[in-house]
């Protein structure tokens, strides 16, 4: 792809497409990712309700909610990210306490939410440093 003449950098359409696209994908990712603990700690007849107090529930159920919505936005994507690794952890430690064997969520979850987050802050920062923004 050829860069404009100008010194601008991207080409205008690219720089205002490429965040909605970035933005989309983390919002499917973090939907995927969250979607089966939130039906978990929300589900009326779920195995949790009677095991931890609705308090842990909500707070859990909140941390995920509140962190897919900063974490699909650009500028607050690392604020997201770490209430999702909050929440993440909160969940597993929840399912711990139930007396439930092994992972309630795959280490992956946690790694592509990683890659994710690091990939917006480099672009970022290569952005701010080749085109002084």
């Amino acid at each position: 792809m050829l860069l404009p003449k100008d010194g601008s950098g991207l080409p205008a359409w690219r720089e205002q497409v490429m965040p909605w696209i970035m933005a989309a994908v983390r919002l499917g990712v973090g939907w995927l990712i969250t979607r089966a603990p939130l039906g978990t700690l929300l589900s009326h007849d779920s195995f949790l309700r009677p095991l931890a107090s609705a308090v842990e529930r909500d707070a859990v159920g909140g941390a995920f909610v509140l962190g897919l919505a900063l974490f699909t936005w650009p500028a607050t994507c690392l604020g997201g990210y770490g209430l999702l690794l909050a929440a993440l952890g909160g969940f597993e430690w929840l399912w711990h306490r139930t007396g439930f064997h092994g992972s309630s969520l795959p280490l992956w979850s946690a790694a592509i939410l990683t890659v994710l987050a690091l990939g917006e802050w480099l672009s970022r920062r290569v952005r701010r440093r080749l085109y002084r923004r």
